[in-house]
């Protein structure tokens, strides 16, 4: 289970080929009360009941499309728990393409950002896009990748520390994205 540090993070996968969304303990305490879904990991289907319904269409759609396009995925948008409870998160990822340009899997983080700095007016709010060539964006695409060659080797205190450089790779990304948006705004 990732670190905690007042936010929390957790990382998924998407197969999409298979229509299977698996992801750490983390995620499964935030989305997924079932048994099934914890061992063999959820649907989209299952992942969109999650989502807050005012929410919901444009967080899928926005999955699909970032995913048909082999792109970067970021978005900010409320889920309802296993126990009830609402939560803001930042969703965070990239989708790869297989050989012959269809969606082979996603990956990514989701972080918790409730009660996070920014003001509630400006959650649930379309993030766009950070620029795709962004450092940070490499970054956090290579944390990615080493953060699951870590879980294979099972190496516990080294998934700590790749959770938080994702954690804080997250927590940039995300004011990079609250940055381009008050930059636009003003």
């Amino acid at each position: 289970m990732p670190v905690s540090l007042g936010n929390e993070a957790g990382a998924w996968e998407w197969d999409v080929a298979n229509d299977r969304l698996r992801a750490d303990e983390y995620v499964h305490q935030i989305l997924w009360a079932s048994t099934r879904q914890r061992s063999e990991g959820g649907t989209l289907a299952e992942f969109a009941a999650c989502i807050h319904p005012d929410d919901r269409d444009a967080v899928i759609k926005r999955m699909k499309t970032n995913a048909s396009e082999g792109a970067a995925f970021i978005a900010e948008f409320r889920v309802c728990s296993a126990e009830g409870d609402m939560r803001w998160v930042l969703a965070r990822g990239r989708y790869e393409l297989d050989e012959a340009g269809r969606p082979l899997r996603g990956r990514g983080i989701l972080i918790d950002i409730t009660g996070a700095s920014l003001s509630e007016n400006q959650y649930g709010q379309r993030i766009e896009e950070p620029q795709a060539c962004h450092p940070l964006e490499r970054a956090a695409d290579h944390c990615l990748s080493a953060r699951e060659a870590i879980l294979e080797a099972d190496q516990p205190f080294l998934l700590k520390l790749a959770d938080i450089l994702l954690l804080e790779l997250g927590r940039c990304l995300g004011r990079l994205v609250k940055t381009e948006r008050d930059r636009r705004m003003n």
